[in-house]
């Protein structure tokens, strides 16, 4: 079971970022705010990931 353990947190890790992402687009949908050109859901993706990127190298 060791060698699947970095399997294993990446794929918690995907699902943590796949739920935080739709909880962000939910947020910003409720809230009426949309980019410019319809590139709402891009932006949100860049966030959660430049956000992912910043918690992975703390660790």
């Amino acid at each position: 079971m060791k060698a699947f353990r970095p399997l294993l947190q990446a794929l918690r890790a995907a699902v943590l970022a796949t739920a935080v992402f739709w909880v962000a687009l939910l947020i910003v949908d409720k809230t009426g705010w949309q980019a410019p050109l319809g590139a709402t859901e891009p932006v949100v993706f860049f966030v959660v990931f430049f956000l992912g990127l910043l918690m992975a190298g703390k660790g």
